[in-house]
């Protein structure tokens, strides 16, 4: 039976399954309490994979869980930036939380126009990359991994997303090799939440 892919939350790998139709193994989003300081945690969503589709759309409430006191950020915010549309900080924030209530091209317009008022963490970059794969677009979700790595070349959370979008959305099994390879030389420890080590997965796709 084929499992989907879980995509992943604002800041760290949210505990999963991850099919690995080619490979006879269950790759989990890692357990390395990875997490951006200041910003909420995301609730999970589910995507398809591994072929390369728009996941189904969702409703900020999708997640079953109530979103009101973000709801009713995002507002405060959204009036607030009417007349201060230069506030970089307060895009990021806006970004973080449409991203938190599952709302993918709402969050990639805030954050955009946050990379728009100059530069940005690779944290930024990150999320930015997750929300371009929730919303199906895996190439630019690679794309934007890379700028996050071009800032930080070991950041783990672009590495691991980048290596499952590459596998499960664009069927690239080299590059994804190539990102978990990376991500292992930067945590040798790295498991998953069945305490898998990537180390241990990525040997299982070179002999595959």
């Amino acid at each position: 039976m084929v499992k989907k892919a879980r995509t992943f939350s604002k800041g760290e790998f949210i505990g999963g399954i991850v099919a690995a139709l080619a490979v006879g193994f269950f790759i989990g989003s890692m357990a390395m309490g990875l997490r951006h300081a200041g910003q909420p945690q995301a609730q999970q969503a589910a995507a398809q994979a591994p072929v390369a589709q728009a996941p189904a759309a969702q409703s900020p409430a999708a997640d079953g869980h109530d979103h009101a006191e973000e709801l009713a950020r995002i507002g405060e915010l959204e009036v607030a930036l009417a007349s201060r549309p230069g506030d970089q900080q307060a895009w990021i924030e806006l970004g973080n939380l449409y991203f938190d209530t599952h709302q993918a091209k709402n969050s990639i317009r805030a954050y955009e126009k946050a990379i728009a008022l100059g530069s940005v963490s690779a944290n930024v970059w990150t999320d930015l990359g997750i929300m371009h794969r929730e919303a199906g677009e895996p190439k630019l979700a690679v794309e934007t991994f890379d700028a996050a790595l071009k800032l930080d070349p070991v950041h783990q959370n672009a590495l691991y997303n980048k290596g499952v979008v590459l596998l499960h959305d664009l069927g690239d099994r080299v590059g994804a090799l190539d990102a978990w390879e990376r991500l292992v030389a930067a945590n040798p420890q790295a498991r998953n939440p069945e305490g898998m080590s990537m180390r241990g997965i990525v040997d299982g796709l070179k002999k595959s």
